[in-house]
């Protein structure tokens, strides 16, 4: 979302929202006008797994489980870093016109779908080179992009309150979009994307080509969205203290599940093959896993994680575990 070092983009605009029930201690969870991540403590000593200090503020990751490499969005400078997940080895650096926040596959094998806010273009960076394949305008501060079938993209022009629908021989079009989306995603089959407006507060489901399938409320202070199974989509209420389960289909959006995170969850990964949810949760450092039946989400386990963990990818092949620590420059390599 637009994250602290912006915060002069909504400054004056936060509010507290207290209930007005009966009892003298009931609240409605803290609600800013835009959702932030929660900020982290000191970090812990004696850290489960490999540490690895990568420079640049490491935040969004997209791991690749045929190259075995995860893509990490840095800044100053600005581009992404491609790190061997067997080995914590830094493979390449890819320099880039701005930078990215999120990162996402287009696919097994690559190339790396790399929004940058910085100068609104999405980069197409190929594995296991780092090549940038394209560059292309797309809307105001685009946030995460997603691939869907016929090889289009969604891009989310948060700064814009649009999507930008780039289309496999390059053209592009905007559609309506929830307020400030910050989160996209799409099926595995690429069938069906959503976006997350992280200001508006609700989630909006198209078909691959565009077209709007319907919109539903989206928790208290939603920030990023990934797919699951079966036309599943988990969301992370940052400012609720929970994930959020909507099904999307042809039939439109709904939520169908809930599941408490005990602190503000903010980046999601799901490992599809042992149906697990990775959620991490920044004002604590920690990593919490969920294991997925249906649409409930049910607690297995949790680590301690390194200091401010924004983003979190999981390699299906093998089961591990990338966390990207952006406060102090880490990832932290896991096998669960």
């Amino acid at each position: 979302m637009v994250h602290r070092r912006r915060a002069k983009l909504v400054a004056g605009l936060a509010m507290v929202l207290l209930a007005a029930g009966c009892g003298a201690d009931e609240r409605e969870p803290v609600r800013t006008d835009v959702p932030e991540p929660a900020v982290a403590p000191p970090g812990a000593g004696n850290l489960p797994g490999q540490i690895v200090m990568v420079s640049g503020e490491p935040e969004g990751l997209a791991l690749d489980s045929r190259t075995g490499l995860v893509a990490v969005a840095v800044r100053k400078p600005d581009g992404v870093v491609l790190v061997d997940v067997a080995s914590g080895a830094e493979r390449a650096r890819v320099p880039l016109g701005g930078a990215p926040r999120h990162l996402q596959l287009e696919g097994p094998g690559g190339p790396v779908l790399a929004p940058a806010e910085g100068n609104d273009r999405l980069y197409r960076i190929g594995l296991p080179r780092g090549e940038v394949i394209s560059d292309t305008p797309v809307g105001r501060q685009p946030h995460d992009a997603a691939p869907a079938s016929g090889q289009s993209v969604f891009v989310g022009d948060e700064l814009a309150d649009t999507i930008t629908l780039l289309a496999a021989d390059g053209t592009t079009r905007k559609l309506p979009a929830p307020a400030m989306p910050g989160g996209v995603a799409a099926s595995p089959d690429g069938s069906v994307a959503v976006a997350v407006g992280v200001r508006g507060r609700q989630i909006e489901a198209y078909t691959a080509d565009g077209r709007s399938l319907g919109t539903a409320p989206c928790g208290v202070g939603p920030t990023h969205v990934r797919a699951g199974l079966a036309g599943l989509f988990y969301v992370a209420d940052t400012q609720g203290d929970a994930v959020l389960v909507f099904e999307a289909g042809p039939e439109g959006v709904r939520q169908v599940g809930q599941a408490s995170t005990g602190g503000a969850p903010y980046g999601l990964a799901v490992d599809a093959s042992r149906r697990r949810l990775y959620v991490t949760l920044t004002g604590t450092n920690e990593l919490r896993s969920y294991r997925i039946d249906g649409p409930e989400l049910i607690p297995e386990r949790r680590w301690a994680t390194v200091r401010q963990p924004n983003d979190v990818a999981v390699d299906e092949t093998t089961g591990r575990v990338v966390v990207a620590g952006t406060a102090n420059g880490e990832l932290q390599l896991l096998s669960p």
